[in-house]
């Protein structure tokens, strides 16, 4: 509410629905974020009602539309630049099973040893109070398998599948985080990387390859199928066959 009188120059008694309109379009300007937007006017809204009294006042300022935009992906020979840059074997298998198996953060720090399942030929990742509270199976690459072994006989994690610095605990994600920052300047990438980046690039990639939409549902654990078609946009299928017109025309 104060930003909101700086921009107005006004007091809240004195503002009109279209100036807190102009102040909404100047936050946008500011390429602030649709969530900072959206708790600046539940803000504004809670003043005016609770405050003022002014329930009028308040129903008339509208809540920000969400702005899709597109996840951003890396492309094959940039995770496996990332991957070489490794120097750490464990960050390595880390960044590696995030990706093949299109983990959230939080699920791969939770996960335990028991989770990696290799039973009756079925090679699968249980994934326990994934978002949602939901719990589900994602798949286990055979190579990721290859190299958990040799892990194991390197690192003996104990509960967790990738310990922490304290004992019995997982590893922490500013640990991880750190981690993926000293390897995306190794490897020389540009691009803005983060580590839910990994799981864009499995989505992405396995429709590339051929996975059907409800099994990449299954595995991502989307509650919609219409979460999951985002990545038909990110993915290089849509431009299959495509071509400019310009490209047909003798000059």
């Amino acid at each position: 509410v104060r930003d909101l009188c700086i921009f107005t120059g006004l007091l809240p008694v004195n503002i009109e629905p279209d100036q807190i309109l102009d102040y909404l379009n100047f936050l946008r300007d500011k390429k602030l974020s649709w969530q900072k937007i959206k708790w600046d006017v539940a803000g504004i809204k809670h003043y005016y009602r609770y405050m003022e009294h002014d329930d009028d006042m308040a129903a008339r300022i509208p809540y920000p539309k969400e702005q899709k935009t597109l996840p951003r992906v890396l492309s094959r020979e940039e995770l496996k630049r990332l991957f070489d840059s490794c120097l750490n074997n464990k960050h390595r298998v880390m960044f590696r099973l995030l990706y093949s198996a299109g983990l959230r953060r939080m699920e791969l720090l939770d996960l335990k040893i028991e989770d990696i399942e290799t039973k009756d030929g079925k090679f699968r990742i249980r994934v326990n109070n994934g978002k949602g509270g939901k719990d589900r199976y994602t798949v286990l690459s055979k190579k990721i398998h290859k190299e958990l072994q040799d892990y194991y006989k390197q690192c003996y994690p104990k509960v967790y599948l990738f310990n922490g610095r304290q004992k019995g605990q997982p590893m922490s994600p500013e640990g991880l985080r750190h981690a993926l920052k000293a390897v995306i300047k190794r490897s020389g990438i540009i691009k803005e990387v983060n580590l839910h980046i990994l799981r864009h690039c499995f989505a992405s990639h396995a429709l590339e390859d051929g996975m059907s939409i409800k099994t990449l549902q299954h595995l991502m654990g989307h509650s919609s199928i219409n979460t999951t078609l985002i990545y038909l946009h990110v993915s290089d299928i849509p431009l299959r066959g495509a071509f400019s017109p310009l490209d047909n025309i003798d000059e």
